[in-house]
């Protein structure tokens, strides 16, 4: 009994030791609370952009640098909180844990989510890590997309055509070889999954690199537009 009290408390004061850690991660000028209480996009904008780092920004939605683990994604509009509410939703599903950056807190409401900070991506990371560019994996997911998610049979030919050329090209990615990579396959089932467009996953400032296991792995960063996201506020 001794030993499991003792065990339960040393879980205890770990747990605590680990949240008081993820509270200081932000700059000491940042107030977490009161940037939790402010009610317009403006306010949350305007105080980030006081305290914190941007590293980048598109229409809907700021990234800014928490630390050296973690950016915070701030959405600036509607299409930012569904954006948010996508990663939150799919970050935490563990059969795509592999592929996509892990996320951690969150609004409930999407107004913003904290994920794992990533260096950006390259032909010479993919080619290293994977063993293959993004362009050779973007006829594999460009034909399964539009022979499973669109369902157009003549531009699915014309890329099983590609894949089939290419042993006559001298080399191995074809529909086989991609068939059985657990990274491309993967990545076609979260496609499938989400109905991502496929121009989002052919392009490398979709990906990031990470540590995972004490190894660089290629992640999805940027994957907040889903079909619906696209059809409710892009289309």
């Amino acid at each position: 009994m001794k030993e499991f009290i003792k065990k339960r408390l040393k879980e205890s004061m770990e747990m605590e030791l680990i949240e008081s850690l993820m509270d200081e991660d932000y700059p000491s000028s940042f107030d977490r609370e009161k940037f939790k209480n402010l009610r317009s996009f403006a306010e949350r904008v305007r105080y980030c952009e006081e305290h914190l780092k941007r590293i980048s920004a598109g229409s809907s939605r700021i990234a800014y640098v928490i630390d050296n683990t973690k950016v915070l994604k701030l959405a600036k509009n509607k299409k930012g909180l569904a954006q948010n509410q996508t990663e939150i939703q799919w970050g935490k599903d563990y059969y795509f844990d592999s592929i996509l950056a892990h996320t951690f807190d969150d609004d409930e409401n999407g107004l913003w989510v904290e994920m794992e900070l990533a260096r950006k991506a390259t032909k010479a990371n993919f080619k290293q890590i994977l063993g293959y560019t993004l362009e050779d994996l973007s006829v594999f997911v460009k034909y399964m997309y539009f022979y499973n998610v669109k369902i157009n049979k003549q531009l699915a030919d014309t890329y099983r055509r590609m894949l089939d050329n290419a042993d006559d090209e001298g080399n191995l990615y074809n529909l086989d070889f991609f068939s059985e990579d657990a990274f491309a396959t993967t990545l076609v089932d979260f496609m499938n999954a989400t109905d991502a467009p496929q121009g989002d996953l052919c392009k490398y400032s979709s990906f990031g690199v990470v540590k995972r296991d004490n190894h660089d792995s290629i992640v999805l960063i940027d994957f907040g537009l889903t079909g619906e996201v696209y059809g409710s506020y892009y289309s």
